[in-house]
């Protein structure tokens, strides 16, 4: 299986403010929370988690995948680099998503590339 350039759907892709505010920005998330330590020195806050995630579909938008798998769940995708931060450093970072059927991908995690 070939991988796309990018996510199928991009107009439609879904980040769902608890997997922002509850997840990512969670610094008491048991899997969590070294993540929201991360993205909150980047200037994201739980306050703004539209923020973070217009990011997040923009990051979905683009940049390249660069992994796809088949899985019980969906087709499952991983992509990956710039993200644009409130601090103006722009990192690398991974984003997970998932298709189930013929939904637009939903995101399902995201972390430093490191």
């Amino acid at each position: 299986m070939s991988l796309p350039g990018q996510l199928p759907q991009v107009e439609a892709l879904q980040v769902d403010q608890t997997k922002v505010q509850d997840y990512l920005l969670n610094l008491t998330h048991k899997e969590g929370g070294s993540k929201a330590k991360y993205f909150r020195n980047r200037g994201f806050q739980p306050e703004e988690w539209q923020v973070m995630a217009e990011a997040l579909r923009q990051h979905g938008v683009t940049q390249p995948v660069t992994e796809m798998s088949e899985s019980r769940h969906g087709r499952k995708y991983t992509v990956e680099c710039v993200i644009q931060t409130p601090d103006g450093k722009n990192p690398c970072i991974l984003t997970g998503w998932i298709q189930e059927g013929g939904k637009p991908p939903r995101l399902v995690t995201a972390h430093p590339n490191s």
